[in-house]
């Protein structure tokens, strides 16, 4: 197996980031492969678009596998898009519908800029916090996201690289 630095790097950004930084990556992964799945069905070239729409589609699957739902309305609702989502995905891949792509493409750039936020925010609870802050406990890890076992993507050894 040959070494390839883009991997390392990618693999020690899983092993070290926080929480909202993993998703905030499985996030960006999901937009590249629905983009690359449009661009391919853009060319009629199916079969790698329904390629590239199955990598949306796992690391979809990756982000409901991080949520629990249980008594959180929260954690329900943000399961009920991610589950959108990846029935948005399945019937693409029966109709190559580029709406349907385009509806998944809306709701993943909302949670990338949430989560991009979030990150954001805790960047700025490592420095001086000013008073209208919110508190590092209340950032860290929203209680509808399950704690990383083996780290995201590990388990299923899903991998954002194409």
């Amino acid at each position: 197996m040959t070494y390839n630095p883009r991997d390392a790097y990618l693999e020690t950004q899983v092993a070290t980031s926080p929480p909202q930084k993993l998703r905030l990556m499985l996030i960006e992964g999901a937009l590249l492969f629905v983009d690359r799945t449009a661009a391919h069905w853009r060319q009629s070239n199916f079969d790698d678009g329904l390629t590239a729409l199955l990598r949306a589609r796992d690391i979809i699957s990756e982000l409901i596998s991080g949520i629990q739902a249980g008594e959180s309305q929260l954690g329900r609702d943000i399961l009920a898009i991610y589950a959108y989502l990846f029935q948005q995905l399945a019937d693409a891949g029966w109709t190559h519908s580029l709406d349907n792509l385009d509806n998944v493409r809306r709701v993943l750039e909302t949670e990338r800029v949430t989560w991009q936020l979030a990150c954001e925010n805790l960047s700025l609870a490592d420095g001086p916090a000013p008073p209208q802050m919110l508190k590092p406990h209340e950032i860290l890890a929203p209680a509808y996201l399950a704690p990383p076992a083996t780290g995201i993507g590990r388990a299923s050894g899903l991998s954002l690289e194409a």
